[in-house]
C-alpha cells in the first residue's frame, strides 16, 4: 500500500532514460476509486503535456520510469486535500490528509483524516474506507458504520 505522500518529488525517466522532471500532484477518479496519473513540475514552462497516465507508468521503485506524457485527466487531490470529511449527522470527523493506494491497480482503498494537531499526537489519525465516502463540492460525506473504527496510531520512541 502507497499514500500520495509517497509520490511528491518523486524523479521521473521515460524508456531511454532522460529525467522529466519530478511528481508535482496526484490525480484522483473519486467516483471510481481510481488513481488517473500525476502531474509532473519539469523545466518546460508552457509544456501541455506534464501529466503521466496510470497506465503508462512502467515501474515504481527509487524513480518512476514512463511510456510517455500526456495531458491531464481528473481532479487534482491538492484541491482537495484539508477538506472536511463530514457523517450523515453533518458532524465533522476531521479534515482528508491523504489517501491509501494500492500499488498494483492504483486504486483508492483508504482517506486518512485528521481531526487536528493534538489529536494526532495523541490518538492518531482515522481511516475511512473510500467505497463508504461521498465527494461533494464543500465537504466529504461519511456515510460508512462508525462501529469498527480504523486508526493509524502515533509510534512510541522505545529507548534502550
Amino acid at each position: 500500500m502507497l499514500k500520495t505522500k509517497d509520490f511528491y518529488l518523486l524523479k521521473v525517466y521515460d524508456l531511454r532514460g532522460k529525467y522529466l522532471g519530478v511528481i508535482d500532484d496526484v490525480f484522483i477518479d473519486f467516483s471510481n476509486g481510481l488513481i488517473k496519473g500525476f502531474s509532473i513540475s519539469n523545466y518546460k514552462f508552457f509544456s501541455k503535456k506534464n501529466f503521466i497516465e496510470a497506465s503508462n507508468i512502467l515501474t515504481i521503485e527509487d524513480v518512476m520510469i514512463i511510456k510517455e506524457l500526456s495531458i491531464k485527466k481528473g481532479i487534482s487531490f491538492k484541491e482537495i486535500k484539508d477538506i472536511d470529511v463530514r457523517d450523515r449527522n453533518n458532524s465533522i470527523l476531521g479534515i482528508l490528509e491523504d489517501l491509501i493506494i494500492e500499488k498494483r491497480d492504483y486504486s483508492i482503498k483508504g482517506l486518512i483524516i485528521s481531526s487536528g494537531i493534538f489529536d494526532r499526537i495523541f490518538k492518531g489519525k482515522d481511516i475511512l474506507l473510500h467505497k463508504e465516502c461521498i465527494l461533494g463540492e464543500d465537504f466529504i460525506l461519511y456515510y460508512g458504520n462508525n462501529e469498527v473504527k480504523l486508526k493509524t496510531l502515533p509510534r512510541k520512541k522505545r529507548y534502550v
